[in-house]
């Protein structure tokens, strides 16, 4: 193991020796595992959005609890308090009875808002009421059921069943996106791994010499290991560009939403950083792994 570290930077300048020599070979190796990388970049991007679109959405849906009459103005902190000791609850914000009334009275139409406007002020039928939000959606259900469970809450409601399946809706799409970047994942990885094989099967007349002079398989394969590590990372240049620059481009011109606020676009920090990294990082394992089978592959052959 020793002897291998001490051998590192030796492989390192043949790997890159390698690269310059086989220039030809490096850029067209690179050119696909670019290609292949910007596919992948554009469903990550893609995917990361689309997962905290349906985020944006459940933390849009909230719980609307009011409460008893019997509950006077100086206990309605204490409530507050209470309410928010609650697991799973992120936040609460108390509504007045006034406010609850020009809320609703704001949603009807100009008839309508006349009518009801005679019942501002002491004839305000309404209660005081706390607006919950929890940390996830599929906690709602929880959430609202401990709320009922309050001697201080009258009632509290966050759309039922129609909120319940919108929920694992949203789960469902976060699962399909995810499976479908893992299945591009894994085309990717199947692509680039065979650009490497290629270029390391075009050169088996070195690794023949190599083996005619008694180099170990260790020897001969750390090389080509390397060199695969440096084509992934020079093919992850252009993608990892594309990423950093080309969505904070589409950032800016849609003002950070995909049409409505509730459509809030992934920040580009640190989500451009996230991407590129993992664009990088597949790109050097890749080609590493790739180089290594397809050598280990042709010493066998040989054998």
């Amino acid at each position: 193991m020793i002897q291998l570290f001490k051998s590192l930077p030796y492989h390192a300048k043949t790997a890159l020796n390698s690269l310059v020599r086989h220039m030809a070979l490096t850029f067209s190796s690179a050119s696909a595992v670019s290609v292949t990388l910007v596919l992948l970049m554009a469903f990550l991007v893609i995917a990361g959005n689309i997962s905290n679109f349906t985020y944006n959405i459940e933390e849009s849906l909230q719980i609307h609890a009011t409460i008893e009459s019997t509950v006077t103005d100086e206990n309605i902190q204490g409530l507050i308090n209470k309410v928010e000791q609650l697991e799973h609850v992120k936040k609460v914000v108390f509504s007045s009875k006034d406010e609850e009334l020009e809320s609703y009275i704001n949603s009807l139409d100009e008839a309508s808002q006349k009518l009801y406007s005679i019942y501002q002020g002491e004839a305000n039928p309404l209660l005081n009421a706390l607006l919950i939000e929890v940390d996830r959606g599929e906690n709602l259900e929880s959430v609202n059921n401990a709320l009922l469970d309050m001697e201080e809450i009258h009632d509290a409601a966050f759309g039922g069943d129609s909120a319940s399946m919108l929920i694992k809706a949203m789960d469902g799409i976060r699962i399909a996106g995810g499976i479908f970047v893992v299945a591009l994942s894994i085309l990717a990885v199947f692509l680039i791994s065979n650009t490497i094989k290629s270029a390391i099967y075009s050169r088996n007349n070195e690794i023949a010499i190599m083996r005619n002079v008694g180099a170990t398989n260790g020897f001969i394969k750390m090389p080509f290991m390397i060199e695969g590590m440096m084509i992934g990372m020079i093919g992850a240049v252009m993608p990892i560009l594309l990423t950093i620059f080309g969505y904070r481009y589409i950032y800016n011109v849609m003002n950070g939403m995909f049409l409505i606020p509730m459509f809030k676009l992934q920040p580009v920090i640190p989500f451009a950083l996230y991407v590129s990294l993992i664009l990088l990082l597949t790109g050097m394992i890749v080609g590493i792994m790739g180089s290594f089978f397809a050598v280990n592959k042709y010493l066998r052959w040989k054998r």
